[in-house]
């Protein structure tokens, strides 16, 4: 905080209020997500890193393609079915576990991925079932 603006301090009065109240679940619920979707998509043979260490212990999962040039092809081809990941194919869950998504819906999410990815599905087909996903959880969680 910069300066005294009261819409940011309030914002951030209510962010912290939150975290206080339900960041160890909601934490603990990304930890989980972003585990079930590195190893669904392990198991799909995306070069997901750190197989090794239980694939991620933060909100995140990377994909490894070895380089930019590679991983922005990857990642703005998965833009184009409405799933976003940067050009290093970072995808985090903590929107989607926000909403309310669990492990299973990881799953669903990993394999709308390969089928963009690596089953070269038409492009539309999946962005439409992205949508359909995504409307099935309006309600925010981990909130007052």
């Amino acid at each position: 905080m910069d300066n005294a603006h009261w819409n940011r301090i309030a914002a951030l009065t209510l962010s912290l209020a939150e975290m206080k109240a339900y960041g160890k679940e909601y934490g603990r619920q990304v930890v989980k997500n972003a585990q079930a979707l590195a190893k669904a998509l392990a198991e799909y043979d995306f070069p997901v890193a750190r197989t090794d260490l239980g694939y991620t212990k933060s909100h995140q999962v990377f994909l490894d393609y070895g380089g930019y040039k590679k991983g922005r092809q990857i990642a703005e081809k998965l833009e184009e079915a409405n799933v976003i990941a940067d050009s290093g194919v970072r995808i985090g869950v903590c929107e989607v576990t926000r909403k309310g998504m669990k492990e299973e819906e990881m799953q669903r999410i990993a394999d709308l991925i390969k089928r963009v990815i690596m089953d070269k599905e038409q492009v539309n087909t999946v962005k439409r079932e992205v949508s359909k996903l995504a409307s099935e959880f309006q309600e925010t969680e981990f909130t007052f």
